[in-house]
């Protein structure tokens, strides 16, 4: 039993779903794709990159339209954002991990985030 079996009965579940709703009524859908990341961590590697300092590397091939990793931080105004870009900048820190959503939200995972803000 244990995990394995776990995720073997959420990937059936999921099917089962798929089913009950019809793959016509979600072509593509990224909902699923999303959902499909809680089922299967990606193999990555954080290290040392010849891009920008740090980096988050893939260890196994991964499909330009497949989910890698949630990118987290505090979502923000531009307002707000600028703020933090020329605070960070007097305050010496070299890097920081602004991410624009849409026109209004950014998310600034500068000091608090997770190893997305590393994807070169």
């Amino acid at each position: 039993q244990g995990p394995n079996r776990v995720l073997s009965e959420r990937r059936s579940e999921q099917r089962r779903l798929l089913s009950a709703i019809g793959s016509a009524a979600l072509p593509d859908s990224d909902l699923l794709k999303l959902n499909q990341l809680k089922f299967r961590k990606k193999r990555l590697r954080f290290g040392r990159s010849r891009i920008h300092e740090w980096g988050l590397f893939a260890m196994e091939p991964i499909a330009a339209d497949e989910m890698v990793i949630e990118y987290v931080g505090q979502n923000i105004r531009q307002v707000v954002a600028d703020m933090r870009e020329k605070r960070y900048a007097q305050e010496g820190i070299g890097s920081s991990y602004l991410f624009r959503v849409d026109h209004d939200t950014i998310i600034d995972a500068t000091k608090c985030g997770n190893l997305a803000r590393f994807i070169n």
